[in-house]
């Protein structure tokens, strides 16, 4: 996890020592989106909450179903389920009046995602639709606008030209990456 949300209304985050909010004109949450875009939600932590959950509740949420449990003491014998109920006890004492729980991440984190996908899959289109600079620019009458560089200067390959191809590479494969919604909201 790299990020942590928190705060009463989810909109502070932090990374590392660095907290910053959740606005879109501070250029740490400028690096946050950027990240949850090359790197995906799972950098992300939704905040922590307090829940009122008596020691029982939470036992008997985390207890297997009782045909597992005799299933359990069958094949492994009752040390092992023994061990696994104990755990359980554990991790839920009978002086717990709370359970800190991660939130779910919020909404505007996924927003802020499906905006960036939008932004980098319209570039990578415009990108897209520049033409070639190996093969030039033509009319409706096949006449060049624009003459195609050449693809080989002194025997190496034209610098200009191999730019080319990869920005034209990387474009493309911004939109083989992007989700069919995110193209859906942009073609309607």
């Amino acid at each position: 996890m790299k990020y942590k949300i928190y705060g009463d209304n989810q909109n502070i985050i932090l990374k590392g020592n660095t907290s910053f909010p959740n606005s879109p004109t501070n250029r740490n949450y400028q690096e946050f989106v950027e990240d949850i875009y090359n790197e995906g939600l799972g950098i992300v932590e939704g905040a922590d909450y307090v829940g009122v959950v008596s020691y029982t509740d939470a036992r008997r949420a985390e207890y297997p179903p009782i045909e597992d449990q005799l299933d359990k003491i069958y094949h492994e014998g009752i040390d092992a389920w023994k061990a696994d109920i104990k755990a359980i006890k554990d991790k839920y004492p009978k002086t717990q009046v709370g359970i800190t729980s991660i939130a779910p991440i919020p909404d505007w984190v996924k927003t802020a995602l499906f905006e960036k996908q939008k932004e980098k899959y319209v570039k990578a289109k415009e990108r897209l639709a520049q033409y070639e600079l190996s093969a030039g620019l033509t009319d409706e009458d096949g006449k060049h606008i624009i003459m195609p560089l050449p693809i080989y200067i002194d025997g190496k390959r034209n610098p200009l030209v191999v730019q080319d191809e990869m920005e034209r590479e990387a474009a493309q494969e911004v939109i083989n990456n992007t989700p069919q919604e995110v193209i859906n909201s942009v073609s309607s």
